[in-house]
């Protein structure tokens, strides 16, 4: 085990196959200085608090390539994705994804050659220098496809210790590696998987704050709190703490998958995170509980596919959509929900709190409804796997819509304003009539104006310090509570 390794023997203990050369065991000394300097066990370092690199201030926003394409990408793939977002066609006056605020393209699985000379040794997608071995037919030359995303305006992310060729063994100089690499090719921000060794999140912050530049940093290690599932490493954590959070977004659940109700399960393993007076979700930290999929939801109404977004929202989560953005036909059908400004503006706003489960309700009486038809799953096998399939998926306690409850959520706004979601997941029935009060809601008034956000027009007045709401199945209503004036 590497965390730490303090072993005599170095060449052994830090994953070196043969006689390290000179400028390997200078990188190891220093990896071995640090981590057994005893800064690494996750919850007592106090190197790298929320905010540490100044990033993701406000949630980030943007597009991977996963939910869309799994591994099936090259270059051209995100050629295309920057031309798309940043491609002024959407509404009146003509406007880009990224003028919405989605800047960022980020590459996911599919980038990887698994060629490496000792798979079992730590080097099956890396060299013995530890840099990571990229598959050239695929991505010629990844310093230039980075470039080509900055001359539009694009960030650009990339993807670390993935599934594809999953290297059982942790190797210091791999993290080195995969940190030059990501400084060399110019990058913005980097997500790190947790289906590799390399999982050890304060190294690599370690490692990134010495490159004199700062990446926006996601932690998709599943959520799964304390060490991490497959190594074991203290510091694989996907969870932060009061005071350690080397990353800025951090991954509450397993991967969300295109079923209609996979991101209202995801949605719920946020709570956790979202504590009413200490939320560990928070600016710099956020929680995440994955990619939108948003224009992938099987057999979904545009009222879901907007409950997806707006539940995204009303959570503070990074908006970082998932649906093929050269499908046009498609990605028109739901413009108006991931550009609807005044959704946008909730996710961004920072009033104090990330926003929070309030209430939970049975919903009314339904006729019972026919099993929804299971997601096909399977094991992920090296250098391949379907979009959405393959990494630990969040369907472990996914609710049937029979079952599910209607929810209201809230997050407080600036000027003491409140944005209240509520979501309907019944799939059929009467609509829900829900009626919270202000004090659950943090609204300090006895009568408020109400914004539908989702119309983008007033809604009238709600007094006696309650708020009622119908909403219909496979719906939500999302509201600005301003309180009336004294």
């Amino acid at each position: 085990k590497l965390y730490p390794p303090c072993s005599t023997r170095a060449g052994q203990a830090l994953g070196v196959a043969r006689a390290p050369t000179a400028a390997i065991m200078r990188s190891l000394l220093i990896a071995a200085t640090f981590l057994c300097g005893g800064a690494i066990a996750q919850g007592t370092s106090k190197l790298y608090p929320p905010g540490w690199n100044k990033e993701a201030t406000k949630p980030p926003m943007g597009w991977r390539s996963w939910n869309a394409f799994g591994n099936r990408i090259d270059e051209k793939t995100f050629e295309a994705a920057v031309d798309a977002i940043t491609a002024r066609v959407w509404n009146e006056p003509k406007v880009s994804l990224a003028d919405a605020g989605y800047v960022r393209v980020g590459i996911d699985e599919g980038w990887e050659n698994c060629s490496g000379t000792d798979p079992a040794g730590g080097m099956r997608q890396h060299d013995e220098a530890g840099f990571p071995l990229i598959n050239v037919e695929r991505f010629p030359d990844m310093k230039r496809l980075v470039a080509y995303g900055h001359s539009k305006g694009v960030k650009m992310g990339w993807y670390l210790n993935g599934c594809a060729c999953g290297e059982a063994k942790e190797r210091l100089p791999n993290y080195r590696g995969d940190v030059q690499r990501l400084a060399e090719f110019g990058f913005d921000a980097v997500k790190i998987d947790g289906c590799g060794a390399a999982t050890n999140m304060t190294f690599y912050a370690q490692l990134m704050a010495q490159t004199n530049k700062t990446y926006e940093i996601e932690n998709c290690h599943w959520g799964v709190c304390g060490a991490d599932r497959k190594f074991h490493n203290p510091d694989g954590a996907s969870c932060p703490t009061e005071g350690w959070c080397p990353f800025n977004h951090f991954r509450t659940s397993g991967d969300i998958n295109a079923g209609p109700m996979s991101w209202f399960a995801n949605l719920q393993t946020t709570v956790r995170f979202l504590d009413a007076s200490a939320p560990l979700s928070r600016p710099s930290c956020w929680a995440y509980p994955d990619m939108l999929e948003v224009g992938r939801v099987q057999g979904a109404s545009f009222a879901w596919q907007r409950a997806h977004f707006g539940a995204w929202c009303v959570v503070s989560a990074p908006l970082v959509l998932g649906l093929d953005l050269t499908d046009t036909a498609n990605l028109a059908s739901v413009v108006p929900i991931v550009t609807n400004p005044e959704a946008i503006a909730v996710n961004q706003q920072w009033a104090g709190h990330p926003g929070r489960l309030v209430a939970q309700f049975d919903p009314p009486a339904a006729p019972p409804a026919a099993p929804a038809p299971a997601v096909r799953r399977r094991a992920f096998s090296a250098g391949e796997a379907s979009a959405g399939e393959g990494r630990p998926a969040g369907e472990a306690a996914l609710p049937s819509a029979a079952k599910a409850k209607v929810q209201v959520w809230a997050k407080p706004q600036p000027k003491g304003t409140v944005a209240v979601y509520v979501v309907n997941p019944a799939a059929s029935g009467n609509a829900a009539r829900v009626s919270v009060g202000f004090e659950a809601l943090g609204l300090a008034a006895t009568s408020a104006s109400v914004r539908d956000l989702w119309a983008r027009q007033e809604a009238g007045h709600t007094k006696g310090a309650t708020l009622t709401v119908e909403v219909a199945p496979l719906d939500s209503a999302f509201l600005l509570l301003t309180p009336a004036a004294a």
